[in-house]
């Protein structure tokens, strides 16, 4: 079995050590604020580009399809070429894609961009994860990943608060395209610091990279995610071409990295993974968190401004302390799963789905127009949920296998996340605009509905997270 392979110890992670998880934590702070800030961005962004409702669903969505498409392939590369120079080049060429959003001149100029955005970022994600699991051991090891707990739940908030100053100060008349060109000085110091700071790290035995296996799983994915993002503007119709074609693609994909692993060649995927009960149950709970928090936020957003008439400032405002109380909570919880074991994550799927039971009861029982105070003692709650669930249950996961394979699974996680993304925001696109294409405008009336209809579907989704997330903390 592929958990009975013993990994190299990491060394005492010294000063320097700490240093470059800094370095490795701006990667991930970047990527979650700019996600946050184009949440709050959205509505602005509508009335500027004058986008329509599939364009925005583009503008979450098309970003997952350059990110999941080749996350695999970008934990792949880090394995064989280097962690800290594929996570550089990473960095590097997200901050030229930012920049590339915040000039372009209209909706489909700014689609592709984020899905060239994604792609970029698709660079970075798995090399800060698989750094995490190379460079830290035992309880440094969790307290690292508490680390990159409590950043990304700082990028949430202050995406949330940075995006409603800058948007609302409209400096120099730019307006929402500096929620993508505030990445610029981020991504400099990230570069320039890594530079100096980061230790190189590889998979000593590793091969030339299976640009046969590239191929098959960008096009797999691709159309996969295309089943998702074509729903609703193209119909059901050419979701079940994409379906028709992802399939055989995925099942030529397994066969060959099956293939190409028994002639004694490094994978892009090791098969054996999927062999591994509790890699497969985590791979699929890292879809269905994702698939229930991402349509959450996208809907929560457009209810906060379209449906209560505040600007892109005041949801800030609102956003700031659920992301906040995340962000304390993403880094307490590895330290109560070291003391009480995987029943942590347990117990945070229950009261995650308590929470969102609530929520919808508030919704559909209340008023017309229900007051975001009232709901603020339960939004907390379910920000507290998501925090106990996230960061522990990658921590599980990465630290139960080999360091050979940190790469490859953090990718693999990371692919999942984003499937995640696509697949709740499409649902959500259709709950908010219909099936048909529609202006991305809504009226108050249809953006409060389409919230409370969000949170049914968090509630089925969380549902099944709970009784996954029971099986997987045996």
């Amino acid at each position: 079995m592929l958990v009975s392979e013993i990994a190299s110890p990491a060394a005492v992670p010294s000063r320097r050590h700490w240093l470059g998880l800094a370095v490795l934590l701006c990667g991930s702070f970047v990527t979650v604020l700019d996600a946050m800030i184009v949440q709050i961005a959205i509505p602005s962004i509508a009335r500027g580009l004058h986008a329509g409702g599939a364009a925005l669903e583009l503008l979450i969505a098309g970003y997952a399809i350059g990110y999941g498409v080749l996350l695999i392939t970008g934990g792949r590369l880090g394995d064989t070429y280097g962690r800290k120079r594929v996570f550089l080049i990473g960095m590097a060429a997200f901050t030229v894609a930012s920049v590339l959003c915040g000039v372009a001149p209209n909706a489909i100029a700014l689609v592709a961009a984020r899905v060239v955005q994604g792609i970029t970022a698709s660079l970075v994600l798995p090399q800060v994860l698989a750094s995490i699991r190379v460079g830290f051991n035992g309880d440094e090891r969790r307290r690292a990943f508490g680390i990159m707990g409590l950043v990304i739940g700082i990028a949430a908030a202050s995406g949330q608060l940075i995006g409603g100053l800058l948007i609302g100060s409209d400096l120099w008349g730019l307006g929402w395209r500096l929620v993508f060109l505030v990445n610029l000085p981020i991504g400099i110091a990230a570069v320039a610091l890594g530079l100096a700071l980061l230790d190189e790290s590889r998979v000593p035995s590793a091969t030339r990279l299976d640009l046969h296996g590239v191929l098959l799983s960008a096009l797999g994915l691709g159309f996969l995610l295309a089943v998702f993002i074509g729903l609703r503007p193209l119909g059901i119709g050419a979701a079940a071409i994409f379906t028709a074609l992802a399939v055989p693609v995925l099942a030529l994909f397994v066969t060959h990295e099956s293939r190409f692993e028994q002639t004694g060649h490094a994978p892009l995927l090791s098969i054996r993974l999927f062999k591994v009960p509790f890699f497969v149950t985590g791979a699929l709970l890292a879809f269905l968190v994702y698939a229930g928090m991402a349509p959450y936020y996208f809907s929560f957003a457009v209810f906060l401004q379209f449906g209560t008439g505040r600007t892109p400032l005041e949801a800030a405002y609102v956003l700031t302390p659920i992301s906040a109380i995340f962000a304390v909570v993403s880094l307490v919880a590895p330290r109560l799963t070291h003391v009480h074991g995987r029943k942590v994550l347990q117990w945070g799927g229950w009261f995650y789905l308590a929470a969102c039971i609530v929520l919808a009861a508030q919704l559909f029982t209340g008023a017309e127009r229900p007051s975001v105070l009232a709901l603020m003692p339960t939004l907390l709650a379910i920000g507290a949920a998501q925090g106990f669930i996230l960061t522990p249950l990658i921590t599980a996961i990465l630290g139960m296998l080999p360091e050979t394979h940190a790469g490859m699974a953090a990718g693999v996680l990371a692919t999942m996340q984003q499937l995640g993304v696509a697949f709740g925001v499409a649902i959500v696109g259709i709950i908010l605009f219909g099936l048909h294409e529609a202006g991305g405008v809504l009226s108050p009336e249809a953006a409060t509905i389409g919230f409370a209809r969000a949170v049914l579907m968090e509630c089925t989704v969380v549902s099944a997270t709970a009784l996954l997330l029971r099986r997987f903390s045996r």
